[in-house]
């Protein structure tokens, strides 16, 4: 006999489709798994308390890490520093090889520069270089992963024709310009939209507005006239929006109980049918 799933079966796997997007970013800039296991440790941990508090039950490192399913000794390091212990391996492998070509002698020149690695060879290659960090990850598959991140970069060197040269770009991991702020734009809005989402499934009886509409079986063309009536109709409701919260805001701004904020959003996708 097959049990039926559970609400919590249920849950997670709605979760694990919401997820999918974000794992995609986070693979692109390079985050592990296991970074990102280890990150949201201490979201489970922030999150824990208040749910207990709500619930009438003891905040404690025992009821915490019943709830959250991270062991006592995390728990209890959160609870006195605000951190969870550090898992003993945090850098990913592509970041470590960085690490260490950036700061290893072996690989840098004589000015203390990253240097430029022949990729085979004994002392001094990126296949040395690769070895030195890790062993279950091939080379060749780590400088493939740094390419495609825009931290390595094939080269070539006149003087050696047919030479096989790979070169560090020192400022791979520094930010471009404006990356802050859509980020911050980014964890922002969809945090907030996730927030009214979670409320509704949660507390019926105070609905947050979170709805949308659905169409499939559209063209190219039909995608491209309802995004231009996304963006016009957003248009129109965003300054009307402005002007009224701008009063408001004014208006409450020294009374005593002006402590809510609030998020008005729109959004627009377009991607291929969902397959049937």
């Amino acid at each position: 006999m097959q049990m039926s799933e559970s609400h919590a079966d249920l849950t997670l796997a709605a979760v694990l489709r919401v997820m999918a997007p974000t794992v995609q970013l986070l693979l692109r800039e390079g985050i592990t798994y296991s970074q990102f296991a280890n990150a949201l440790k201490k979201t489970f941990l922030e999150a824990a308390p208040g749910l207990l508090e709500s619930s009438g039950a003891k905040v404690n490192d025992s009821s915490i890490s019943t709830l959250t399913g991270i062991h006592r000794k995390d728990v209890r390091e959160w609870r006195n520093v605000g951190e969870p212990l550090p898992q003993t391996k945090t850098l990913s492998a592509v970041m470590s090889v960085y690490t260490r070509w950036a700061n290893d002698p072996e690989f840098c020149d004589q000015a203390g520069h990253p240097g430029i690695l022949e990729r085979l060879g004994g002392q001094g290659s990126f296949e040395a270089l690769a070895s030195k960090v890790t062993n279950d990850v091939r080379p060749l598959a780590l400088l493939q992963e740094l390419i495609r991140l825009g931290i390595a970069i094939k080269v070539t060197d006149d003087a050696k024709p047919g030479s096989d040269l790979v070169k560090l770009c020192v400022d791979a991991f520094v930010p471009a310009e404006g990356a802050s702020e859509m980020l911050q734009l980014f964890s922002d809005n969809v945090g907030d939209h996730l927030a009214a989402a979670v409320n509704n499934l949660s507390d019926k009886s105070a609905p947050m507005l979170e709805q949308s509409v659905y169409a499939d079986h559209l063209s190219p063309e039909s995608i491209s006239a309802m995004n231009a009536l996304a963006r016009r109709l957003w248009t129109e409701a965003f300054q009307t929006i402005v002007r009224d919260a701008t009063v408001l805001s004014d208006q409450d701004r020294n009374r005593v109980n002006a402590n809510q904020r609030m998020r008005i959003g729109m959004y627009f996708y377009h991607g291929p049918d969902l397959a049937s």
